[in-house]
């Protein structure tokens, strides 16, 4: 019988050599190490099992990582960064963060892989007592795509549409549904429109006023993010040269279910009468908001949106990451509290 199967004797040889930087040291942290993390033994049946006490048990479970004769490696998924996420969570102050690591930059390659994460998550969080609100955008289509379960949730549209059929918050809302086979709220409408004159009479009719109603229920918001400089935005594209140049002076970067934000993450309403979306002030009363949206062309106005307050989870990529957590967290208004 070797030593590493008579504990007390292997234990009591490499205790009088007093050395645990030799071989025989590293193999007995090694052994205990082992009945702990692998055999799921308590310190004080490890302590009797070889004739020393539980604090030096202790002592040697933490000089084995020290050492190196143990490495923990913490990993959430194959495609998720934990340190990153956590490390985000932590500065911007958020319920959660999810960094997804896509082997491909491309555009359509990081949506696909955030969509994934996001569709991932939803269908853990959601119950049925929920009510899902979902904003527009490719990235949220691709959520839409990666879902194939949901709990029979009622789900709502929170902005209107675009003139861009690859990007319709309707057949979104349309899939998700059929997930669900709860009621839903579309909003037959587009995001922005000329005159507030225009916006309010669109909001009186009827199937639109009965998604506007149910915003105030929405426990779960799932929202992307438009950018503006540099511009990748739906928002953006349907104004005109003069309107995008007096919003890009008041240094919008940002647009977020139908609101715009500063850099510094403050809300700018100069649209808000001409928009139909529940835009950011209505997403600050969500319980849950989670923004999903990548690549590096997005990293400013992502960071004007967690500087906003309202993101409670952020799903992004670890491009963007890194460049978050290079950045101030928030020289705007402070994070709201968040609900325990």
């Amino acid at each position: 019988m070797s030593d590493l199967t008579r504990p007390r004797e292997f234990a009591a040889r490499t205790a009088a050599a007093a050395d645990w930087a030799s071989l025989d040291g590293r193999l007995t942290m090694a052994a205990i190490a082992r009945r702990y993390y692998l055999d799921g033994r308590t310190r004080v049946q490890i302590a009797d099992e070889f004739g020393i006490s539980r604090f030096k048990v202790a002592r040697l479970l933490e000089a084995a990582i020290a050492r190196g004769v143990v490495t923990i490696d913490i990993s959430v998924s194959d495609t998720v960064d934990t340190d990153l996420s956590l490390r985000v969570q932590e500065k911007f102050g958020l319920d959660r963060a999810l960094i997804s690591t896509p082997d491909d930059q491309g555009p359509e390659a990081v949506r696909q892989a955030l969509g994934r994460t996001a569709a991932e998550l939803l269908t853990e969080m959601i119950t049925d007592d929920d009510v899902l609100g979902l904003a527009s955008g490719r990235t949220i289509d691709a959520v839409s795509e990666h879902l194939t379960r949901l709990a029979g949730c009622e789900a709502l549209q929170l902005t209107g549409m675009s003139d861009d059929l690859a990007d319709n918050p309707v057949h979104v809302l349309r899939r998700v549904a059929q997930l669900t086979g709860g009621p839903a709220h579309s909003i037959f409408a587009p995001l922005t429109v000329g005159t507030a004159e225009t916006a309010d009479r669109l909001r009186s009719d009827p199937s639109i006023r009965s998604a506007f109603s149910r915003f105030a229920a929405v426990t779960v918001a799932v929202t992307s993010v438009g950018s503006w400089q540099p511009a990748d935005s739906r928002f953006y594209n349907a104004l005109s040269g003069a309107e995008r140049q007096a919003l890009l002076d008041k240094d919008v970067i940002a647009d977020v279910a139908g609101g715009l934000l500063d850099s510094t993450g403050r809300t700018i309403t100069d649209w808000d009468d001409r928009v139909l979306g529940i835009g950011v002030d209505g997403l600050a009363k969500v319980d849950q908001v989670i923004m999903v949206g990548g690549g590096e062309r997005k990293a400013g106005a992502i960071l004007a949106a967690l500087r906003s307050g309202v993101v409670t989870t952020l799903i992004t990529d670890d491009t963007v990451a890194i460049k978050l957590l290079d950045a101030t967290a928030a020289p705007g208004r402070p994070p709201r509290p968040r609900s325990s």
